[in-house]
């Protein structure tokens, strides 16, 4: 391939990879930018982590990880059974490894992100935008809008549509460097950063930035015409704190090839390798250090509201996307899983203080019929606003009556709260 037709793109926590090319062509070594509305995710310093840890593997980041026990759900817009099927069967490799698992749709079939009747999800598939990259690990729910991708694979749902292949077959049939993609996205989903950032690879004391062929002459042909500053941030070099260093793996799935060109020793660089196809021995123990199974968080009961950790919703949201807020909300509510009730409540507690009156009221006069969940995820959601919400008569009623009638400790003195 011409260098000059080459475009490299290294961000802290994203991997970018060029557009996708027919199944018949040889796997590309070229990465390119995260969409320029999205880079202010990451580029950025961030404060060293407190208390780091060296593990014998792989580089993960303590700051993304979630907590472990959770079952993240992952949802698709603009989806096919047969790119769904693709996806689930490639990135639940991981589930073989990690106390935290992929949820696909199971017997469902796959999850579609523009429905409100199935909640909220945690991984959030989208098609459109430009490259393929993921945000790292909780991020997408931390720093992403809810009802927003939080990772891409740019065409996999036309590549791969039910018109091509049959989901039966397509994890076969498939192109194995488009499933090295989706291993490696998931990873960063779990996590997982760039193996290149690993301090002990000391990648950056490989690359040329000086002197004939250097780094920045490299990006500044076209199509890149990247501005020295540009080249810096996009290598990723620049928040190495947040990471916990391990021995370093060359055969990791977190390590994508990158040109000769760009290292003083070419290809004799121990930062430069071929494409990993696979899942390495350190991968695994990454995510298994990282999520342990058998040793998860408890499953049942329910969680504080304030380890809820997701992006706020806008003060003036538009009517839609309250109503979509609200449905998916109380669907989440009645979840079995405590960590999806928790975030629910969150959610609520914080669209309540934009929501009309009437909304308010029609939760809490629903709770004369709900189950215990809603009933305590409504009072916990209202026990928790900093400013007061005037209620109607009827309403003010309804929650005296639900005082007088709770049985359980935790409702009553989340009512209590409420009602004040």
């Amino acid at each position: 391939m011409n260098s000059r037709h080459a475009s490299i793109f290294i961000l802290s926590q994203l991997i970018l990879l060029a557009p996708p090319i027919s199944l018949a062509e040889e796997p590309p070594v070229t990465v390119e930018a995260f969409p320029e509305h999205l880079l202010y995710l990451y580029a950025r310093p961030a404060p060293t982590v407190s208390g780091a840890l060296v593990r014998e593997q792989v580089t993960v980041d303590s700051t993304h990880q979630w907590e472990n026990g959770r079952t993240l759900r992952v949802c698709l817009f603009s989806g096919n059974q047969t790119i769904a099927t693709l996806i689930a069967e490639v990135a639940s490799e991981w589930n073989n490894h990690s106390g935290v698992q992929l949820d696909f749709g199971g017997a469902s079939g796959w999850y579609n992100c523009l429905s409100p009747s199935r909640g909220f999800f945690q991984i959030r598939i989208g098609f459109s935008e430009k490259g393929y990259w993921s945000t790292m690990g909780k991020d997408s729910e931390s720093l992403m809008d809810a009802l927003a991708p939080s990772m891409n694979f740019e065409h996999f749902n036309m590549i791969y549509s039910a018109s091509k292949f049959s989901p039966k077959d397509v994890a076969a049939q498939a192109r194995p460097y488009d499933k090295t993609v989706i291993r490696h996205e998931f990873g960063h989903a779990l996590g997982l950063v760039h193996e290149m950032q690993n301090p002990e690879m000391h990648c950056a004391d490989e690359i040329k930035w000086e002197g004939k062929d250097n780094v920045y002459e490299y990006f500044a042909e076209p199509p890149n015409s990247w501005q020295p500053e540009k080249v810096k941030i996009n290598l990723g070099f620049f928040d190495q704190g947040k990471i916990i260093p391990g021995q370093g793996d060359r055969h990791s799935i977190m390590l994508y090839p990158l040109p000769a060109r760009i290292f003083k020793k070419g290809e004799q660089s121990h930062c430069f390798t071929n494409v990993n196809y696979e899942l390495s021995s350190l991968d695994k123990k990454a995510v298994s250090d990282m999520y342990p199974q058998g040793n998860a968080a408890p499953l049942s009961g329910d969680l504080d509201i304030a380890g809820a950790n997701i992006k706020a919703m806008p003060t003036l949201a538009s009517a839609p996307t309250r109503a979509d807020t609200l449905s998916r909300v109380k669907v989440d509510l009645e979840s079995t899983d405590p960590f999806i009730r928790r975030d629910a409540r969150a959610r609520l507690a914080d669209l309540m203080p934009s929501a009309p009156i009437s909304d308010i009221d029609a939760l809490v006069l629903d709770m004369r019929q709900s189950s215990y969940r809603y009933k305590l995820g409504v009072a916990v959601a209202l026990a928790n606003q900093r400013d007061k919400i005037v209620l109607n008569a009827s309403t003010r009623a309804r929650l005296a009556q639900e005082i007088k009638e709770a049985k359980d400790p935790i409702l009553k003195k989340n009512l209590l709260q409420a009602s004040k």
